[in-house]
């Protein structure tokens, strides 16, 4: 038989059926030849590809990681999960493409994921490519805006619209979606009350009530196929109900509370339509993106007031008065020119009959607080779509649950474009999406976020959760010092599951009905920043889900307990980039600071500074149970602090198949004098090191560690 090389001899018989009595070549071995330059050809060719593949993700360092792989007999293509592997323990249904483009390879990380950041915050105030870019992610890419305008027939209606009439013109398109007509009561009504609205603001609102009919036309086509399942299930309020269950405790929790409440949630996944969901999402960002360029082109003086509900809830515009908004009021938009304004509502779908909330302020500092816990606000979008604009002004927003961008089973925006803003919440906040979407954008300002859990950037099955904050020194807190939700791992703190993280419902030991997770990302642009949390936070991953924490430029510092900066658990991935700056990670517990677990993949990767890690058992390239966790700092002179399962180790997997499965720790660094602990002797300047798995004095072959020094590329 031949080997497996295109330099294996001809065996005797090829030889007899190639040559003619002559000793010519005859047309077989001329065609069998041929055969051979062709797939000598292809071979190297895929040789070539794989290694200029690798070149283009890791450049001049691509070597020093060969290097390094190769003292334990791998090379980078070896650096994953083969996915046969993976799938014999299944439990992925809603698996995304974008997780399994990046645990393939996970060498793509760092050029994907700070070019996927950078392409956000490019657009981090063009509200219809930023959820675009959020929801490309997921496995349902629209691109309204692609070919044409899809504002096109609003805007010709628009001119074709005497300005005297755009008030009440849109609010009878409005009508007509519902089948109704404005009696004449009505017209008089708001013919009068309407007589002081500035004509640029009638416009922006007639803009948004003729866009309105298609907006929820594609809401309702995303319920089609589930309506009747919802009216015939014995949920009396859908909004409420999943409200309570994001609310109460962590998505696991809560649905095996109700095994009744998981069922209904998963007929809703297989059958919701998420497309024709976040086409609607777009076409409302393209109106509110064209609303805003027609009233921050405008100056708006003086006070005026008009209030009209319609049978999608309540309109409301006012003038540069002091204003207050009802808490639980179904507003449909709320368009406030200026002054220092108090919100107990608004931007949130309270009820299946209010699809669509918008909210626009133009100027003051104004106070979001929502005191009804329960009610959706603030850039809330629940079986809906719920935008929040806030364009001026030092702004505080407080609210418990499901705000500040969190979609379930909608699309929730919070946009603030300027000032020193603050936000609390408790759960389900800041950039969080349950089934759907969730979008924090801040674009200037020193701003301090705190929550609980399930936020700053947070994404549960089927969705994705998105903060990013574009300017400033930011402060992003996961409370743990009021323990309100006990991690597994230790009852002391509170299982944070924010900044960054990505998380999915496991099942596998009770119904088998596991659910792949959604992705969190937490993009900061520059400043000195200051993060902290719990257990579960900063770029973590769990059960199928991707967290990712991106922070551009400043000298930043990082503080966890356990899976925290770059870990991951179950089949997951958690990704940290840290781009410029001299920063300082703090992990006390365990798992931590590119650590993997349970084939899952945990990354660590800063490019830039004078750093300084302290890293507890299982960090800093660290492998646990068929995980792989990848840590690497590029330049600068660093710092460690770490002991048992570190600096590039792995520990036995625990038997069975899982024995003769990858199990992996990488730790590089490429650059800089560095300082190493005592008790880590192999580790050094200008070293590299391996240090092999064994289980009862025996080594086993599948589980890795290795550890390389270098002090500029290429000096080892």
């Amino acid at each position: 038989m031949m080997k497996n090389s295109v330099t294996t001899k001809f065996p005797r018989r090829y030889a007899k059926i190639c040559l003619s009595q002559k000793g010519e070549l005859n047309l077989a071995k001329r065609i069998f030849i041929s055969f051979l330059i062709l797939t000598f050809v292809i071979l190297t060719a895929i040789s070539s590809s794989k290694a200029n593949r690798y070149e283009e993700l890791l450049g001049e360092y691509t070597s020093t990681f060969e290097k390094a792989l190769a003292q334990v007999n791998l090379t980078l293509s070896d650096v994953t999960f083969d996915i046969n592997d993976r799938n014999i323990w299944g439990g992925d249904k809603f698996r995304l493409r974008f997780f399994d483009t990046l645990i393939e390879n996970p060498f793509k990380i760092r050029k994907y994921i700070p070019l996927i950041a950078d392409n956000a915050v490019t657009n981090a105030g063009d509200l219809p490519m930023l959820i675009t870019i959020a929801q490309s992610r997921l496995n349902y890419g629209i691109r309204l805006g692609l070919v044409s305008d899809p504002l096109e027939l609003y805007k010709k209606k628009l001119e074709e619209t005497l300005p005297e009439n755009y008030l009440i013109d849109g609010i009878s398109s409005l009508y007509k979606v519902t089948n109704q007509s404005l009696t004449d009561t009505e017209r008089s009504y708001i013919t009068q009350t309407s007589t002081g609205i500035p004509v640029e603001l009638g416009k922006s609102t007639a803009l948004f009530l003729y866009a309105l009919a298609d907006i929820i036309t594609y809401r309702n086509f995303a319920l089609k196929s589930v309506s009747d399942f919802i009216q015939k299930s014995e949920i009396t309020d859908t909004v409420d109900t999943f409200v309570r269950s994001a609310a109460e405790e962590i998505e696991n929790e809560a649905l095996e509370k109700d095994l009744g409440f998981a069922y209904f949630t998963e007929y809703l996944l297989d059958n919701f339509d998420f497309n024709y969901l976040n086409t609607g999402g777009e076409l409302l960002a393209f109106v509110t993106k064209e609303m805003l360029n027609q009233l921050t082109t405008s100056e708006f003086k003086g006070e005026f007031s008009f209030t009209f509900e319609t049978p999608y809830g309540v309109i409301a515009l006012n003038g540069n008065q002091q204003d207050s908004y009802a808490s639980g009021m179904p507003y449909l938009l709320v368009i406030d020119t200026g002054g220092n304004d108090t919100y107990f509502g608004g931007a949130g779908n309270v009820s299946m009959q209010n699809p669509v909330s918008a909210l626009i302020d133009l100027k003051g500092d104004d106070v979001y607080q929502n005191e009804e816990r329960l009610i959706p606000s603030f850039g809330a979008g629940v079986f809906g779509y719920g935008f929040l604009f806030d364009l001026d002004g030092k702004d505080s927003y407080s609210s418990e649950f499901v705000s500040q961008g969190a979609g379930i089973f909608g699309v929730g925006v919070l946009f603030d474009k300027a000032g020193n803003d603050t936000y609390k919440g408790v759960s389900n906040v800041q950039g969080a999406g349950t089934y759907g979407t969730g979008i924090l954008s801040d674009i200037g300002g020193n701003d301090y976020y705190e929550c609980y859990q399930l936020g700053q950037g947070y994404g549960f099955t089927k969705g994705v959760g998105l903060l990013l904050d574009s300017s400033g020194d930011d402060r992003y807190t996961a409370n743990d010092t009021d323990i309100r939700f006990p991690s597994s791992q230790t009852k002391e703190h509170n299982s944070s599951l924010a900044q960054g993280c990505g998380f999915g419902r496991r099942n596998d030991y009770l119904t088998g009905h596991s659910w792949a997770g959604g992705i969190g990302m937490l993009f900061d642009v520059v400043g000195n920043d200051n993060y902290s949390c719990g257990v579960f936070g900063q770029g973590v991953g769990y059960w199928y889900g991707t967290g990712i924490l991106l922070d551009k430029a400043g000298d930043d510092t990082y503080k966890g307990i356990w899976y925290v900066q770059g870990a991951s658990a179950h089949f997951a991935l958690g990704i940290v980039e840290d781009l410029e700056g001299s920063d300082r990670y703090t992990a006390s517990m365990n798992m931590a600071q590119g650590a993997g677990h349970d084939f899952s993949i945990g990354w660590l990767h800063d490019s830039s500074g004078n750093d300084t890690y302290k890293a507890p058992n299982l960090s800093l390239g660290g492998g646990n149970a068929n995980g792989i966790g990848i840590f690497w700092d590029e330049k600068g002179d660093d710092s460690y602090t770490s002991s048992g399962t570190t600096l590039g180790k792995a520990n036995p997997p625990g038997g069975g198949l899982r024995d003769i499965i990858i199990c992996l720790g990488l730790f590089a660094d490429t650059g800089g004098n560095d300082t190493y602990p005592a008790d880590v002797p192999i580790a050094g300047n200008n070293k590299s090191w391996s240090q092999f798995g064994e289980t009862e004095g025996k080594r086993l072959p599948a589980v890795k560690g290795v550890g390389i020094d270098t002090i500029v590329v290429g000096s080892l």
